[in-house]
């Protein structure tokens, strides 16, 4: 089952990261090229090192562009746990990416939205992520959650971290043909 979520509209999600009741912005910064970092992001592996975290399902169009929803997924074993319909609203092949989500299955997620930039530093032998993550949650979202964010920001800088094990050229050598 899934509930209905409040989606930013396109236009507004400027807006939104400014005044939604919890926002964190963390940055991590890699020894990749800008290409390599984006090509995770933009993939179906973005978060899938965590544990329970499948990724996201992109539909079969050819393109990822805004209006395209894609499904992420979480799982314990076989058992869905939790998953939402996202919204690209904001695609900028190899530097920017923002998405709200459209449906979800808990009812508590009333508006979500989310923001990957990829910087290149250091002449591009280097780059920054910059994730902002801002939610409005159904039922509390008058309370000021801004503490809550400032408490999750060292989870959320070691869940980025995390993105090393997907860029090409960490990986160490295959063991598979």
């Amino acid at each position: 089952m899934r509930f209905a979520a409040e989606p930013i509209a396109a236009g507004a999600y400027q807006e939104f990261f400014a005044r939604a009741p919890f926002v964190s912005h963390i940055e991590y910064e890699y020894a990749a090229a800008p290409e390599e970092v984006w090509d995770v992001v933009a993939s179906d592996r973005m978060w899938s090192w965590l544990p329970t975290v499948w990724g996201c399902r992109y539909p079969t169009a050819p393109t990822r562009e805004p209006g395209v929803v894609r499904d992420f997924q979480m799982f314990l074993h076989h058992w869905l746990i939790f998953a939402q319909h996202e919204k690209i609203l904001h695609w900028e092949e190899g530097s920017s990416l923002v998405y709200t989500a459209v449906d979800a299955t808990l009812p508590v997620f009333g508006s979500w939205c989310e923001r990957y930039a990829v910087v290149p530093i250091d002449g591009g032998a280097r780059t920054r992520l910059e994730w902002t993550l801002a939610v409005r949650p159904r039922y509390v979202g008058w309370l000021p959650a801004r503490w809550v964010a400032l408490a999750l920001r060292p989870i959320f800088r070691f869940g980025l971290r995390g993105l090393l094990r997907e860029l090409p050229s960490r990986r160490g050598p295959s063991f598979y043909p």
